[in-house]
């Protein structure tokens, strides 16, 4: 497949206006140099995140998060280590060097990288839809790890949940379901 250099520069300048526009509309973004892991750091609830830069998440935190202001930390820190990748993958594709099919498939990959977390969202809200108080949603290649916020999760409902996961992320990964009970 031929790809004309314009048609090449104008797939690259659209996504990397979609990154940076999405980069930039997250708040808490002052340490985007960082290179390395992200750790998130939570003063009120001592609970500490690794973020890989591959947007992949450190062992297991999951049974360490609780709390909507966690909830929230991790899932904007997850989004920035996802934009990084995928501002990664953009600059490859606009690299003076590469090949016409090296950038669409760069482009491909960063698209792909953003879908994910777009799913991911996408997923929370149905959650919390469901009267859930709140959910996180965590990809990685070979699994999913879904925490909801609720004072009880039965089977049948983690099974429901496991099903709109597989639905919606339109994976075949292991998904995993963790309850973090509602103090009363």
């Amino acid at each position: 497949m031929v790809l004309k250099k314009q048609t090449v520069w104008l797939l690259t300048m659209l996504s990397l206006m979609l990154v940076l526009g999405v980069y930039y509309a997250y708040p808490g973004n002052q340490n985007a140099g960082d290179e390395g892991t992200d750790p998130i750091a939570s003063e009120e609830a001592g609970v500490e995140v690794e973020v890989n830069e591959d947007g992949t998440v450190d062992g297991d935190m999951i049974a360490s998060l609780s709390g909507n202001d966690n909830y929230t930390e991790a899932r904007l820190k997850l989004n920035e280590a996802r934009h990084k990748e995928a501002e990664q993958y953009t600059r490859e594709a606009s690299a003076e060097g590469s090949s016409a099919e090296e950038a669409v498939a760069a482009n491909d990959k960063s698209i792909e990288i953003l879908a994910v977390g777009d799913n991911e969202q996408m997923l929370e809200s149905l959650l919390r839809a469901e009267g859930y108080n709140d959910a996180l949603v965590m990809s990685e290649a070979d699994s999913v790890q879904i925490m909801v916020q609720a004072e009880s999760l039965s089977k049948a409902e983690a099974n429901s949940i496991m099903q709109l996961a597989k639905e919606h992320l339109q994976t075949t990964a292991d998904i995993s379901v963790h309850l973090d009970e509602i103090a009363e």
